[in-house]
């Protein structure tokens, strides 16, 4: 059976939270109907038993003493009903009030991708050696890291650039593309826990989620642009050979 996720158990323990105050509110009604039906019943035996009392003492000086008594006694059971009503009308409002910050709960819960906050993780981006590497003439650290030459790489640039996949009409704007190849390049020379996407993000100081769209976007213009960019040299026995199976 598989594990649910936590999302799913608290929105579970909040549906059932639920339907236990709907099942109190019906109670609670239910409840309340009951000493409504009582007390009237009380009101209608308490009137025979005065309109008894009336008619066989309908001559005597008492008629007075046992009116005031059934008033009395009306307005005690009445006095009683209506606290009673109010009280459970109070419930039943607290009730709905706690069930529509349950279902409140419920949305935000659906809404939300984490339940706690994420502490950042740290990134130490180092692109800057490259350009560095470019200007101390150190070639075989920046073709250590992207198996490109410094004059490859810049031509790679001017061809990609224009492709409209790098271009887009929102407010964040995207990577320029010489970062977002030099992210695609060290991703595709690198194997092994080299190439991880958690490795070049924090070599990067980008997320894993830009890591991605930089490869789609990068692998995408590759494949159309692939006559333009990617060439063999004749000479060279494994390129001919390369040629020859892509053929």
């Amino acid at each position: 059976m598989p594990r649910q996720s936590i999302h799913q158990v608290l929105l579970n323990d909040l549906a059932s939270a639920r339907q236990d105050l709907q099942l109190i509110r019906f109670q609670d009604l239910v409840h309340t109907a009951i000493n409504l039906l009582d007390s009237s019943s009380s009101d209608k035996d308490t009137d025979s038993q005065v309109s008894d009392s009336d008619s066989s003492t309908s001559g005597m000086s008492s008629d007075s003493s046992l009116s005031n008594f059934m008033v009395d006694t009306f307005m005690s059971l009445l006095e009683t009903s209506e606290a009673s009503f109010i009280a459970g009308l109070t419930l039943n409002h607290q009730i709905l009030s706690f069930e529509n910050t349950i279902v409140a709960l419920m949305d935000e819960v659906e809404k939300s991708c984490y339940l706690a906050a994420h502490t950042k993780a740290p990134h130490a981006p180092q692109l800057q050696l490259l350009e560095e590497w470019c200007l101390n003439n150190d070639l075989k650290k920046f073709h250590c890291k992207l198996c490109v030459d410094p004059n490859i790489f810049a031509s790679l640039i001017a061809k990609l650039e224009n492709h409209p996949i790098f271009s887009n009409n929102s407010n964040n704007p995207q990577l320029p593309v010489s970062v977002q190849l030099t992210i695609f390049l060290n991703g595709v020379s690198h194997y092994g826990n080299g190439a991880t996407m958690e490795d070049i993000a924090e070599w990067a100081g980008v997320s894993i989620g830009m890591v991605y769209k930089c490869y789609c976007r990068v692998m995408i213009t590759l494949l159309q642009l692939h006559n333009d960019v990617i060439h063999f040299d004749p000479m060279e026995p494994e390129d001919q050979e390369e040629w020859d199976w892509a053929k």
